[in-house]
């Protein structure tokens, strides 16, 4: 029997859609990814669940400490092999949108929405 609980929803948007917050084609892919949080200065593992232009939808451990407004650097790898270690440079800002925790069939997830740090910086400007 598949059961699924959501235990939190946090975001800095009124309470939108997902259809209303995305503003371009997502893809879902399933790529490793390698997050720096600078504020407790550690990298983490995860992986996408969906791509766009504008950001990404991910998978983290449960136990990453992040909250939605704050501001992480992501490496997308390109295949499910993973990559050789990234540098800091070649990591892109995001911004987190959206975060939920859940547990599903007993095992606790993190997901949550990132949107590139380039498009928010885009808006402002074409604003």
């Amino acid at each position: 029997m598949h059961s699924s609980a959501v235990l939190e929803l946090e975001t800095d948007h009124p309470r939108l859609s997902d259809a209303e917050r995305r503003r371009g084609l997502r893809v879902n892919q399933c790529r490793p990814i390698k997050v720096f949080e600078p504020t407790a200065a550690r990298f983490f593992g995860g992986q996408t669940e969906d791509i766009s232009a504008t950001g990404l939808r991910v998978e983290l451990p449960h136990f990453a400490g992040v909250s939605a407004g704050s501001v992480l650097n992501v490496h997308i790898g390109l295949n499910t092999r993973g990559e050789s270690l990234a540098n800091r440079r070649q990591m892109i800002p995001a911004r987190v949108v959206w975060v939920r925790r859940e547990f599903t069939n007993s095992k606790p997830l993190l997901s949550a929405g990132l949107e590139f740090m380039s498009n928010i910086s885009a808006q402002q400007d074409a604003a």
